[in-house]
């Protein structure tokens, strides 16, 4: 048992370190400042969220849009986001 203790530890200490800069880059969320927007499928057309971020009240507001399959997509996106541009 001994050996395997021995061979893990000097397997782990020949590894290279992982770079955090790496790793954090390549999850980091879009950012929260601003209007943001993200779309979801769903059974019979899409789901479409907006996101905006209050710097004053600190909180993030957010509204769904519906788009069932038989609506123009590119209409409906185009009306949810006058909707949300008259909001700011």
């Amino acid at each position: 048992m001994n050996w395997l203790r021995r061979t893990i530890r000097n397997w782990l200490q020949q590894e290279e370190p992982v770079q955090l800069e790496t790793v954090i880059a390549a999850r980091e969320s879009p950012r929260q400042e601003g209007l943001n927007f993200f779309l979801y499928r769903a059974v019979g057309g899409h789901v479409l969220e907006s996101r905006i971020y209050n710097n004053k009240t600190d909180r993030s507001e957010g509204t769904l849009y519906m788009i069932h399959e038989d609506q123009d997509f590119a209409t409906q996106v185009a009306q949810s986001i006058m909707l949300e541009q008259m909001k700011l």
